[in-house]
């Protein structure tokens, strides 16, 4: 049975992308986790309230300011 939640989701995801570096040093890999996840999530959410970015960042529990600035950080 293969696992579904998040932590068991970038754990694979991580060890494949250190098999892909073939031996090769690994850099930056928290900031690249990071912003590829906190990416996705906004993505998401803005995505299930159609676009509402009032909404979006209720949900998310951010200030709506600090929304738009990931938005326009993202190019979402």
């Amino acid at each position: 049975m293969i696992s579904t939640d998040l932590p068991a989701c970038i754990n694979a995801k991580l060890e494949r992308y250190f098999k892909q570096l073939n031996g090769e040093q690994a850099s930056g890999v928290h900031k690249m986790v990071m912003q590829e996840t906190e990416s996705t999530v906004i993505k998401f959410v803005l995505e299930s309230v159609n676009q509402n970015q009032s909404e979006a960042s209720r949900i998310l529990g951010i200030n709506r300011g600090t929304l738009k600035k990931k938005i326009e950080l993202y190019k979402l």
